[in-house]
């Protein structure tokens, strides 16, 4: 979700769950067919959601390991990554443990099906997966309809520093350029090059509105994901910033690229990336921020966490019994360094926090026993991750900073409250001495820049718009006045 992890964050989820080249490489010739690739389909029996088709997609990479990703058209869940895809034939176990979620079948000798179960949490659910020619596309009403004034070009690139290679996608305007160009930076969690979440795909729209206005795009999978190499579940947000300072670099080396006028625009966490990289790389032309956080990932984690139950009209009471426990947990992700301790120390604050909440207040956070291991599991499988984030202060950074800023934030955003995060960053820049910044509070709109009612992640799938047009319009306007002057 390009989102912000928080604690709460993974519960959210669990609910949409269930309820050519240009100096690169070109891309791999395609492995000869492997019997257990392909996409793979079965329906889960839900004694409360009915019917659920899930798709399997699973690819055999250049080094024999496997990689796929599942998806949940029912419940708007696209293309989430399977964490690790063991097989020994005929067994096969596709461990998605970021949302507690783990399939175990066997392959027939034939590959004609895969019998098996789905794990969620405690509850095991037939689920016999059989081929299927593919996932069912599902078309929002701004998605760009090909074919393209523009060139969409295949990229790799690397990063020398964690020796790994990203690829992407480069969209050209049409004529001989230079172009002034763009690097895209997604936000927290695995996302491919896209930013796909809940049936939409902002990335794709946001480059093509800046692509036809003649702006150059270039978006990638994160580490691990799609066709990017890497191990995304043992990294950090300093890991994903060398990404992007090598996607940077990469952009600004290319023919048709002016790389005086190249900058970046990072949502959510990739925001928070694109600061550290404006601060290590001075000339960078730009950086847009959206929805980007000013204040250190424990204390945003708490106002997000606060933010969303509030959304959903939990009680002030149960809130401050929910902030009390995640704050014990936040300090148990700064201070213990082995996970399987933390995670026997999480099982405790759990425990001791449901016995002093009423079963009425339990009920207004939507909390149980399950649900909390559960979320437990999530800041467990990307153990790394959370501890970096919830003790990095962004501020550090963005005092660094002198490129150009514009900072965007939508008024009902509930994972980065508006007023408190563009204040931070507000302030931050001021302190670098930075006077090129330009920051805006956006009514009615929610984290992903949707016209939004309440702003809580479970309306995102349900909301047609991918980003409000005028949204769009403003970081275009901003670029193009900027990289002029």
């Amino acid at each position: 979700m390009n989102n912000i992890t928080a604690l709460k964050i993974f519960f959210i989820i669990m609910l949409l769950l269930l309820p050519i080249f240009m100096n690169g490489n070109l891309r791999p010739e395609p492995s000869p067919k492997d019997l257990l690739a392909g996409v793979w389909q079965g329906t889960v029996r839900h004694s409360k959601l009915g019917a659920v088709e899930f798709y399997f997609t699973i690819e055999r990479k250049d080094s024999g390991a496997y990689m796929a990703k599942v998806d949940i058209p029912a419940q708007q869940a696209r293309n989430v990554p399977v964490n690790e895809v063991r097989y020994t034939a005929p067994d096969l176990i596709l461990d998605i443990s970021s949302y507690g979620i783990t399939f175990e079948g066997k392959a027939a000798a034939d590959f004609s099906s895969i019998l098996g179960r789905l794990k969620v949490g405690d509850e095991i659910l037939p689920l016999d997966l059989r081929r299927s020619a593919g996932v069912p596309e599902q078309k929002r009403s701004q998605d760009p309809q090909k074919p393209y004034p523009y060139k969409e070009i295949e990229i790799t690139f690397p990063n020398r520093e964690a020796d790994i290679t990203i690829a992407g996608i480069l969209t050209l305007p049409a004529g001989p350029g230079p172009f002034p160009a763009v690097v895209l930076v997604s936000g927290s969690g695995p996302q491919d090059r896209d930013s796909t979440l809940a049936g939409h795909r902002p990335f794709l729209v946001m480059a093509d509105y800046l692509t036809r206005r003649g702006i150059a795009v270039l978006r990638y999978d994160d580490r691990g994901v799609g066709r990017s190499g890497g191990d995304f579940h043992a990294s950090t947000t300093a890991d994903f910033a060398s990404d992007a300072r090598a996607a940077w670099k990469f952009l600004t080396s290319q023919a048709g690229i002016d790389g005086r006028r190249t900058g970046l625009i990072g949502h959510s966490e990739g925001a928070m990336i694109g600061s550290m990289v404006a601060a290590r790389e001075r000339n960078a032309a730009f950086l847009v921020m959206l929805a980007g956080t000013g204040v250190s990932g424990d204390r945003l984690a708490i106002m997000q966490s606060e933010a969303i139950s509030r959304s959903r009209g939990a009680g002030e009471e149960a809130i401050r019994k929910e902030t009390q426990m995640n704050e014990r947990l936040l300090k148990v992700l700064k201070t213990q360094e082995n996970a399987q301790m933390a995670e026997q120390e999480m099982r405790r604050i759990f425990a001791d926090s449901l016995a002093q909440m009423s079963g009425s207040e339990k009920k207004e956070l939507n909390v149980s026993e399950e649900s909390l291991i559960q979320n437990m599991k999530g800041i467990l499988a990307d153990f790394p991750w959370s501890r970096f984030f919830m003790s990095y202060d962004p501020a550090a950074d963005l005092r660094k900073v002198r490129t150009p800023v514009l900072a965007l934030n939508g008024d009902k955003d509930t994972q980065v409250p508006a007023d408190v995060n563009l204040a931070a960053i507000e302030q931050a820049l001021k302190q670098a001495g930075n006077s090129r910044c330009e920051i805006k509070k956006l009514p009615g709109l929610n984290h992903l820049f949707q016209t939004a009612q309440t702003g809580h992640p479970r309306e995102y799938g349900k909301i047609e718009e991918t980003i409000s047009p005028a949204v769009l319009q403003i970081i275009g306007d901003w670029i193009l006045r900027t990289v002029q002057k």
